[in-house]
């Protein structure tokens, strides 16, 4: 097919409407609300707010207050309430920020010891028992005796026991089950000092810990669980 030739006017109009496409796209500004490279960069005092509709301020970081200059960060429920924060209300001494997670109260439910290291809240109890070994449970059974029994809501993966045992005579066995799985085991002149797996773990749920031991013929075992305690993966 031939060409048709255009004149001048056609000619500029095409010019015309290509100027004002590239126009539009020099003058054309980013997205506001996105940040798709680098990083955002707050200085000379200054802080990032999360705030509702209403004007609460749910996130901050930045300079917190109210203590001046201290730069720290806090996270707040909806009511206003604070639920996290990493800050200390103080820029003296050089001490460290603690972490802390409160609870709608505003009771300290988790939080650091800034000072020495550890926790700081919860207060863990510690579990005592009877120093003289005739003051723990004791069998003369050649079968496998429940001595201690527990049914602890799990929260760990795996616990770390320390169980020790005495006898007399020839002495004995003990061993730990969960759900009757025996998961560590020692003896009268072997302590249990062991980490293991939860047997088909579930968080939250409540297995049958036992402490058993077992005495050899015209023996006595007196055995004890003196510590317990559920540790991570």
């Amino acid at each position: 097919m031939a060409s048709v030739p255009q004149d001048i006017n056609d000619r500029l109009r095409r010019l015309e409407q290509e100027l004002r496409a590239l126009t539009t796209a020099a003058n054309r500004r980013p997205a506001l609300n996105q940040i798709t490279h680098g990083d955002v960069k707050i200085g000379e005092g200054g802080g990032l707010s999360v705030k509702q509709p209403g004007g609460a301020e749910t996130f901050r970081v930045g300079e917190v207050g109210p203590v001046v200059g201290e730069h720290a960060l806090v996270v707040r429920r909806r009511d206003g309430s604070e639920a996290l924060s990493v800050w200390n209300g103080t820029t003296t001494g050089g001490q460290a920020q603690a972490v802390r997670i409160k609870d709608a109260k505003g009771h300290e439910l988790l939080s650091e010891d800034v000072v020495a290291g550890g926790l700081a809240r919860p207060h863990l109890p510690v579990v005592m028992s009877p120093a003289q070994a005739t003051g723990w449970p004791s069998t003369k059974a050649t079968d496998w005796t429940d001595f201690q029994v527990a049914w602890p809501e799990v929260q760990h993966p795996r616990m770390e026991v320390f169980a020790q045992a005495v006898g007399n005579g020839n002495g004995g066995d003990i061993r730990i089950t969960v759900d009757d799985q025996v998961v560590a085991s020692g003896s009268t002149g072997k302590a249990i000092q062991a980490t293991f797996k939860i047997p088909d773990y579930e968080f939250g749920a409540h297995p049958e810990i036992k402490l058993q031991a077992r005495a050899k013929a015209s023996s006595t075992v007196w055995a004890c669980v003196q510590r317990l305690y559920g540790v991570a993966s």
